[in-house]
């Protein structure tokens, strides 16, 4: 297992790679794990730097995909999301062709553990900003960065 921290003002990510796909993306405020990287995570410490200066606004990093098949089909889903806009939880619901089942979109966005990269954070409630696993400040940090008026 590999595994790096990308500081930016408002916290650190801790990124995780099993040296061919990235696996997790973690939020912390401590970097207290020993670093260990690879080709892979250099790759996409490089893209995330180029994301935060705005010059990249789709990622090309491997990713493993995990969760049940309805959760794969709502990360994928969130990958075609063009960056600087979103959508709301039932307008993913009915993306993926499961109208009623924005509440389940909801959660399955709960378990992404690879935000920025599945980007979660592009998906809304109705008349709120909705949750983030990261918090709601990280969600708007990463919107507005992203030029999103909230």
């Amino acid at each position: 297992m590999f595994q790096v921290f990308y500081k930016l003002p408002i916290c650190s990510l801790l990124l995780k790679s099993d040296g061919e796909f990235l696996t997790e993306v973690d939020f912390c405020f401590e970097e207290k794990f020993k670093e260990n990287s690879c080709e892979l995570l250099e790759f996409a410490t490089w893209e995330l730097k180029n994301y935060f200066s705005k010059k990249l606004k789709v990622f090309k990093t491997p990713l493993k995909l995990q969760g049940t098949s309805f959760e794969i089909k709502v990360y994928k889903a969130l990958m075609q999301i063009p960056y600087g806009q979103t959508v709301t939880y039932k307008e993913l619901a009915e993306i993926i062709n499961h109208p009623k089942a924005f509440r389940a979109v909801g959660n399955a966005n709960s378990k992404n553990i690879i935000p920025i990269f599945i980007p979660c954070h592009r998906v809304l409630a109705k008349n709120s900003i909705g949750g983030y696993n990261g918090g709601i400040n990280i969600k708007k940090f990463l919107l507005q960065n992203e030029g999103v008026k909230i």
